[in-house]
């Protein structure tokens, strides 16, 4: 049998950021964010794109408007305050959904009265306790961050404070913001408390991390390479349905045509036979061309 590849980080390569800015930017309206840690960005059917260049991670978190009330899908780093974008961009009370509970998504749910998330008692429990700078400081150190960090940023004292969870969520639910609703799409695998948000009006399908254009992530906590690839062989059939995907990283929207990909590659991984990399930490990169690949544990 051929020896896998050698590669330095199946994760997070050197300089990352020279891929920097996205082509897919120049092509969608910027709206000026008065916080130069994010940038903010106007997706169809009333739909703002809150993106984090500035660290590793690129986390988009998004803010949908109904006739009622608005919603933010997830609060990003919780280095700047993104309460202060919201703030700005509409009137109406905001409260968050998480699509699952990983620090990148939670950093900012304390600033918020109202926060839902999948109902799950270890995801409770970690919204509840927050995360501490022991857990968090390798993502603002070396080459995380590659920006200025946000005015009052402290990377010595990065942490996340606990929030705990107003509402809990599961599985067909539909949340209703007026003359808009989300359905709730439990979509385990990425993490165990994986949630997708179903917009089938306008045809949107918000992945949170379950799927985005870059190496998904299939070797961390909870993450489960056979319950991965059920999930998105449930969610390819989606497909016919939505016009866009709004992924929670790198890029704001994406063809749902990708799906039905996404779908394969997990079977393949679970399949066995694809060929892979191995890098020094003992992961496996798994590339299925452009943008897809899965990362696992080495075995």
């Amino acid at each position: 049998m051929t020896e896998p590849e050698k590669m330095e980080n199946a994760v997070q390569p050197k300089g990352w950021f020279s891929a920097l800015p996205r082509p897919i930017y120049k092509t969608l309206e910027k709206v000026d964010a008065e916080n130069p840690w994010f940038e903010v960005y106007k997706l169809p059917a009333d739909v703002y794109a809150i993106y984090e260049p500035g660290q590793f991670q690129e986390v988009i978190s998004f803010l949908v408007l109904g006739s009622e009330k608005a919603v933010l899908i997830d609060t990003g780093m919780g280095m700047g305050n993104i309460k202060s974008v919201t703030d700005k961009l509409t009137d109406k009370q905001v409260s968050v959904l998480n699509t699952h509970s990983h620090f990148d998504h939670i950093g900012d749910n304390y600033r918020y009265a109202e926060v839902a998330v999948y109902d799950n008692p270890e995801t409770i429990k970690t919204l509840t306790t927050g995360a501490g700078h022991e857990r968090l400081k390798r993502n603002v150190e070396g080459d995380s961050v590659w920006l200025p960090y946000p005015e009052g940023f402290d990377p010595n004292n990065y942490v996340i404070p606990g929030k705990a969870p107003t509402r809990l969520l599961h599985d067909g639910e539909v949340i209703d913001l007026g003359n808009r609703e989300l359905e709730v799409i439990h979509t385990p695998g990425h993490s165990d408390d994986s949630v997708m948000f179903l917009d089938r009006k306008n045809g949107i399908l918000f992945t949170g991390d379950t799927y985005y254009p870059a190496p998904l992530y299939a070797h961390t906590g909870t993450s489960n390479v056979k319950t991965y690839a059920a999930t998105m062989a449930k969610v390819a059939k989606l497909t016919p349905e939505i016009k866009s995907i709004y992924p929670s990283h790198n890029e704001p929207i994406v063809s749902p045509e990708v799906l039905p990909k996404v779908a394969a590659a997990l079977q393949a991984v679970l399949a066995g036979g694809h060929p892979y990399k191995v890098d020094n930490s003992g992961l496996r990169r798994y590339d299925f061309g452009g943008n897809l690949s899965v990362i696992t544990k080495d075995e």
